[in-house]
């Protein structure tokens, strides 16, 4: 083995399963499970290429300053303590001398040996995972550390009312006897019980406290961290992907790792430790859940089944998905579709809906929300948060709005994202287009405050318009009062789902001209330093343009003139002309994704969806759409 050089101040974290002398070919994509043949050219490698596995004292001791880590460190982490890990990945470490940690569930382990016990949502036996006698003899070996996996955590709980599930962990549990949801305080009971219950078994076996939490599955949100932490376990694991953010040693409380499975061979290795980023091409599907909905339920269930086999068929990257009710069309959220504390539920489906695209549909699903177009209940407190304009005139056309600058409003809209985070589990999040603001909002006196007591402006629009260096730096600064405000929302959903993507929708005319700031309060570069993609609203029919081939070329070279700009815009063509109230011909929109690919887009999407009429088709539209490769079908 190569000699350590002590110069990284990153390490690399790898998580194997389950270890066995034959795995059967045909289930290698589908399971973690590792051939011993594979795991012995893994730690062969590793040795051969200058890699040197480390414990997590070499991490905390190089974070103190004690000793710095060797050149190309690399954490050994297997989790569930399945019994082969001790019959054959500890005889390879030890003739190695690597070391590990082991992730043990309490649950599995305290249950008789003849026993059997709940892996998930199937049983298996208790022998399957490694005995007392085994854990104490690695845990004196010097070489192996065990962390805790949770005591009963490791499966799913329902998320809904119809039956879905997701990890217990991270889950509200839905009570289907009384017909609610976990309260916060039900859930944070919960998990530090069962936390601590683990630690204390996990305590009497190896005389020792764990220091380590391995999240099962590999989620996680900011209070379970906190009650990890309370409980002596500061450092935890997740299975985030590391690609783009390597392990640092001062950052111990989210540990990235990269899932080793499919028995993968050291080729795949090689590429997951150079940190390759892949070609990030997004394929992405606007979809109103107002088409799935129907007050029929098993009519519901039938459209969401159409729905899932369409996607399925089309195979995008991501799927936009409203989370809000809109049944009459004009963007302004009457109702949503999950529980909430201040609008009313239209139906509790989006959970739902979102789980079985990303499951059953293997697509990445961003909630589509607003972010101050909303129809609250109590006109009264309507009127007293809305966004006011100088005149009448101002309003027309424009959605109906709660001011950003009303800390009452703020805190009630905050409220509705926490909401959606904690009763749905999701990819992203795409700002919906109602945050604008025209030449004359904000004009209530929550926004004249801000004016004037943090900006140091007249106290009056006019005032402010007839000065021209205040006129353009009020028109910055409202811009940047709304993107700061959708990145406070996106930091309460990340709470509850730390790899939350955004996305935020841009108006064309905020690329081609500058000074549309002016009236769209909408600036693509500041898009671009805030959100991991701008979906530009690149719709010919809907900005009236003569010549769409050359309006769309032009939008494409904006972005490439643009620093980062074609790296992160999503070019979102429209199907349907609200004009007309036609469908866009599929020989149409086939022509301009074609378009927009030959001058060097990356990433394109369209809206809307009409998943019940086949529009657009989905076979004229695949080769554009799929993110499979050629032919597009289901592999």
């Amino acid at each position: 083995m190569a000699e350590a050089t002590p110069t990284a101040i990153s390490y690399d974290v790898l998580c194997y399963h389950d270890i066995k002398d034959e795995v059967d070919g045909s289930l290698e994509k589908e399971t973690t499970l590792l051939s011993t043949k594979h795991l012995a050219s893994h730690l062969t490698w590793l040795s051969d290429h200058g890699y040197h596995p480390i414990s997590v004292n070499d991490i905390l001791d190089a974070q103190q300053g004690i000793k710095p880590l060797p050149s190309k460190p690399v954490l050994l982490t297997f989790d569930d303590g399945y019994q082969s890990f001790y019959t054959h990945a500890y005889p390879l470490l030890k003739l190695f001398k690597y070391p590990a940690v082991v992730a043990l569930v309490g649950s599995w382990l305290d249950a008789a040996p003849t026993a059997m016990v709940n892996y998930g949502d199937v049983q298996v036996p208790r022998n399957g995972f490694l005995s007392t006698a085994q854990i104490k003899e690695m845990g004196q070996s010097g070489l192996i550390e065990f962390s805790s996996h949770s005591y009963n955590l490791h499966r799913g709980v329902l998320l809904n009312p119809y039956g879905s599930t997701a990890p217990a962990a991270i889950t509200h549990q839905y009570d289907p006897e009384s017909k609610r949801y976990e309260t916060q305080a039900a859930y944070v009971a919960r998990i530090t019980d069962d936390l601590k219950r683990n630690s204390d078994y996990l305590e009497r076996i190896t005389g020792k406290r764990p220091r380590i939490m391995t999240w099962p599955y590999g989620r996680y949100n900011q209070t379970t961290l906190d009650i990890a932490k309370q409980l002596g376990m500061p450092i935890t694991f997740s299975l985030d992907d590391n690609t783009e953010h390597p392990n640092n040693i001062q950052e111990l409380s989210s540990i990235n790792r990269a899932l080793i499975d499919a028995n993968l061979n050291e080729e795949t290795l090689i590429r997951i430790l150079s940190h390759k980023i892949e070609h990030d091409q997004q394929r992405v599907v606007h979809v109103d859940l107002d088409y799935v909905y129907d007050k029929d339920e098993a009519q519901m269930w039938k459209n969401l089944d159409g729905l899932i086999e369409r996607i399925k068929s089309l195979a995008p990257t991501t799927v936009y998905l409203q989370a809000f009710a809109d049944p009459d069309g004009d963007g302004t959220a009457d109702a949503v579709y999950f529980q909430n504390r201040h609008l009313p539920v239209r139906a509790d489906i989006f959970s739902r809906v979102a789980r079985q695209l990303n499951t059953r549909a293997s697509v990445n699903v961003y909630a589509w929300m607003p972010v101050l177009a909303y129809d609250l209940p109590d006109k009264a407190l309507q009127a007293k948060l809305s966004v006011t304009a100088l005149t009448q005139r101002a309003n027309t056309g424009t959605y109906r709005r709660l001011s950003p600058f009303s800390p009452e409003a703020r805190t009630l809209i905050k409220d509705i994202y926490e909401d959606l985070a904690t009763h749905a589990l999701f990819q992203g999040i795409i700002f919906h287009d109602d945050a604008t603001f025209n030449d004359e909002e904000d004009n209530s006196h929550f926004a004249l405050d801000v004016y004037e007591k943090q900006w140091q402006l007249p106290r009056s629009i006019t005032r402010i318009q007839a000065n021209p260096t205040q006129k353009a730096q009020w028109i910055s600064l409202k811009s940047r009062w709304i993107t700061d405000f959708t990145v406070e929302l996106a930091n309460v959903v990340k709470q509850y789902q730390p790899g939350l993507k955004t996305a935020r929708n841009l108006y064309a005319n905020a690329m081609l001209n500058p000074q549309s700031e002016a009236w769209l309060a909408q600036n693509y570069a500041d898009f671009l330093g805030h959100y991991d993609y701008t979906a530009v609203m690149a719709m010919p029919k809907m900005e009236k343009v003569s010549d769409s081939k050359q309006w769309l070329t032009t939008l494409v070279k904006q972005a490439k003139d643009t620093p980062n700009g074609i790296k992160k815009t999503i070019f979102e063509l429209q199907s349907f002309d609200w004009v007309s109230k036609q469908p866009i011909q599929d020989a149409v929109l086939v022509e301009q994704f074609s378009l927009l690919l030959r001058n060097d887009a990356q990433h394109i999407g369209y809206y809307a969806d009409d998943f019940i009429h086949n529009q657009p088709n989905v076979e004229k539209i695949r080769p554009y759409m799929s993110a499979r490769d050629f032919p597009y079908l289901p592999k």
